[in-house]
C-alpha cells in the first residue's frame, strides 16, 4: 500500500512499542481501510532504522476520544524521513529509514 494514501483520521491509537536496540518503533492502531469503509481494522505502522522518536500525549484525552478516534491525522515522511501522527492533544514524531503498514497486528 502507498502510505501517502493511508487516511488515519478517526483512527484509534492502541499501543506504542519501542525496541531501542533494534531501532524499531511500532504504532498499533485501528483504522478505516478506505473512506467508504464503515468498520475499522487493526494494523500497525512499523518504523525501521529509527533515529529519533518523540511522543507527547495527554492520556486522558486519548481515552476520552478512543471511541470516536483519537488520531486526528498523519503526515508520512519520505523514506527516509519524519512521520507525524497528530493525536487528540498530542503528537508522535518518528524519524526512520523506512515505514510499512503491517495488517492485522
Amino acid at each position: 500500500m502507498d502510505l501517502s494514501n493511508l487516511e488515519l483520521h478517526d483512527a484509534i491509537l492502541l499501543a506504542v512499542h519501542l525496541d531501542p536496540v533494534a531501532r524499531i518503533a511500532e504504532i498499533c492502531l485501528e483504522y478505516y481501510p478506505s473512506e467508504q469503509s464503515g468498520e475499522r481494522v487493526r494494523g500497525a505502522l512499523r518504523f525501521s532504522g529509527v533515529s529519533h522518536f518523540n511522543q507527547l500525549t495527554d492520556l486522558t484525552q486519548l481515552e476520552n476520544h478512543s471511541w470516536a478516534g483519537n488520531i486526528s491525522y498523519w503526515v508520512t515522511g519520505e523514506t527516509p524521513g519524519v512521520s507525524y501522527i497528530y493525536l487528540a492533544r498530542g503528537l508522535i514524531a518518528v524519524t526512520a529509514a523506512s515505514v510499512e503498514l503491517v495488517a492485522d497486528a
